[in-house]
């Protein structure tokens, strides 16, 4: 969204509220999650004069647990469009659905009184979110969705306003001898490539030194490795992004960390970067290149 847009989350307890206001987080969004019908103007204020960072527009996300949430909600979506764009998601599931993800979670319903059923309590908050739900500008029912479909349908509704969605890929070079690298998603073992530092007038140079990628890229299995790995995360990084997954991790390993390494992370970073994988942002790590 852009600055001064304002995207409002509300619905069912269980309905995906939360994962919804998370997809917004994701994509740069300023969010705040049950907040207070009565504190929705002053926020408005603090984003309009630039006292929080709403770069990307403000998600709010509200439910009943603000008692006087529904009630007030037509008076201030009112209020609201004569100062900002806003738009208003609800979320909505079937009460069989609700019931079991209570169940799953083991949640307690924020209106569950003594002596009452589950679905009698999500029936009553189903009744008094009614014409917050008629108010709304769009209505997702979530019933036959996991969390991921969520994420996508929030995504495609505000895909005119919302900057496109990164995955952030992290190529980490290391050393087996001072540790196997931790976290990773994936990890490539070079050690089967000849070794610089067994090279006089290469060991105390790295795998930055032209002279040191020169002798590791001119072996073949280096040309092979690499258009294998170039080959895997052409075919996988797609299918991440579309996912929704936002971090990838990628190791690297040699030896020592200071060579074949090395040269392998700078040389796939750059043939990505060269091949020119817009969604995807590429950073380099050498953890052992000192040692």
């Amino acid at each position: 969204m852009s600055a001064g847009a304002v995207v409002i989350v509300t619905g069912l307890s269980g309905a995906g509220n939360s994962t919804a206001l998370k997809a917004l987080a994701d994509a740069g969004m300023y969010c705040i999650d049950n907040l207070p019908i009565e504190l929705i103007e002053p926020t408005i204020d603090l984003m309009q004069s630039g006292r929080i960072s709403a770069e990307h527009g403000l998600a709010l996300c509200m439910d009943v647990r603000d008692r006087s949430f529904s009630g007030k909600f037509p008076e201030i979506q009112r209020t609201l469009a004569q100062r900002v764009r806003v738009q208003t998601i609800f979320l909505t599931a079937d009460s069989p659905v609700l019931v079991t993800r209570f169940g799953a979670t083991r949640r307690r319903h924020p209106l569950l009184r003594n002596g009452e059923t589950l679905t009698e309590a999500i029936e009553r908050e189903r009744e008094i979110l009614g014409f917050v739900e008629e108010c709304a500008d769009v209505v997702f029912d979530t019933s036959t969705w996991n969390p991921q479909q969520l994420v996508r349908a929030v995504e495609s509704r505000l895909s005119m306003d919302l900057p496109p969605r990164q995955l952030n890929v992290t190529i980490t070079s290391f050393g087996f001898k001072y540790g196997q690298l931790q976290p990773v998603d994936m990890m490539f073992d070079l050690r089967f490539l000849d070794n610089p530092y067994f090279v006089p007038e290469l060991k105390t140079k790295s795998g930055l030194d032209t002279a040191v990628s020169s002798y590791i890229l001119k072996q073949p299995e280096a040309q092979v490795m690499l258009s294998k790995i170039e080959e895997l995360m052409t075919f996988l990084l797609p299918l991440y992004h579309k996912e929704g997954k936002h971090y990838l991790r990628l190791g690297v390993g040699c030896t020592g960390g200071r060579h074949r390494s090395v040269c392998f992370a700078e040389t796939i970073g750059a043939r990505f970067l060269a091949a020119g994988h817009e969604d995807v942002v590429m950073t380099i790590l050498h953890r052992d290149i000192d040692r």
